[in-house]
């Protein structure tokens, strides 16, 4: 009983000792607008990596960047070929006409016009501009000649590669001839039949194959953080090829107005729905961040604040970091609010 009592007292003790404690001092919530989200994008420091996102059901897949050479475009009504930019700066593409196969010097590399994508995505900008033309109801190829420069990573023979595009079969497939430039010949043929649940499929020419690279549909994802080539100006104003990385979307699902010098928090439904949309690819692009000389990193650009019209909302985002908690950068952070 004696044990028992001792026990008794100190559990009342504790429990007086524990009711004259000072409540600890809670810290204010922070000032953030209401249903306000963030997310970091792991690109990785070398930018090994590209990530597709929905913003309504919040999903990202990853994968790899660099896995293809050409893509062609799976749009039932206009046929259309893009490059892969990003992979090098000099990676284009130069027309000769058809006859040329065979006869193509490296004096004639040095004096031929080399086109890349522009990455807003239009027709009239793509590297392969009036490969296609219409005869009435039938979609017809150009009697050209391209060779594509892989880029000057490669430093063998392989880095140059001739190609002819045979037919195009709208909904269906597209139909090419290729070969490496010092083999005369376009000793290679493939029929790239179309995905209409993606945007373009993908091609590699050394691997001579059709690669995955959109891991979703064209109906789940908005946005797509990549690599990708743009003509920058330098301090002087003159434009030079750069490999950038940025923020594309999906054109067939999203549409994009950027405001400038405006209060995040302050946005609303209706001064969103009063902005006026862009479908252009690049429209989010490259420019939301500067980088600092002097502190030799990039920050964010102040107020800048980009609108977002999906299929699935209407939403406000901006950018508030390209870099993880590290200090390393290639993770770019967005934070975002849907509005309706």
């Amino acid at each position: 009983m004696k044990q028992q009592r001792i026990i008794y007292l100190l559990f009342v003790t504790l429990l007086t000792i524990t009711a004259c404690e000072k409540p600890e001092k809670l810290y204010p919530q922070p000032k953030t607008s209401v249903g306000v989200q963030s997310q970091t994008f792991a690109m990785g420091e070398t930018y090994a990596s590209q990530l597709w996102y929905d913003f309504a059901n919040q999903r990202t897949e990853t994968n790899a960047f660099g896995l293809w050479h050409i893509g062609f475009s799976c749009d039932a009504n206009t046929p259309r070929l893009c490059i892969n930019g990003g992979i090098s700066a000099s990676f284009s593409v130069a027309r000769f006409s058809l006859s040329s196969v065979g006869k193509i010097t490296p004096d004639s590399l040095k004096k031929a016009k080399w086109m890349f994508d522009h990455p807003n995505g239009d027709v009239d900008s793509s590297a392969f501009l009036n490969a296609f033309w219409r005869d009435g109801s039938t979609w017809r190829c150009a009697a050209l000649a391209y060779v594509i420069d892989l880029g000057d990573k490669i430093k063998d023979s392989t880095r140059y590669v001739q190609l002819q595009i045979t037919d195009f079969k709208p909904g269906i497939s597209y139909s090419i001839a290729y070969g490496l430039l010092n083999q005369k010949t376009l000793d290679r043929t493939e029929t790239i039949a179309i995905n209409p649940n993606k945007n373009f499929v993908y091609y590699h020419f050394l691997e001579h194959r059709v690669v995955e690279n959109e891991p979703m549909d064209n109906h789940q994802w908005d946005i797509l953080f990549t690599t990708y080539k743009e003509s920058v100006p330098d301090a002087n104003g003159v434009l030079y090829p750069y490999v950038i990385r940025g923020v594309l979307i999906n054109p067939k699902k999203v549409q994009v107005a950027q405001l400038d010098k405006v209060n995040f928090d302050a946005i609303d439904k209706t001064t969103a729905l009063a902005a006026t949309f862009s479908r252009k690819q690049d429209e989010i692009g490259y420019d939301w961040k500067q980088y600092d000389q002097a502190a030799e990193r990039y920050t964010m650009v102040p107020n800048r604040v980009y609108l977002l019209k999906t299929s699935d909302a209407l939403i406000k985002m901006k950018f508030v970091d390209f870099y993880n908690d590290q200090g390393i950068k290639g993770y770019p952070k967005m934070a975002w609010e849907i509005l309706n």
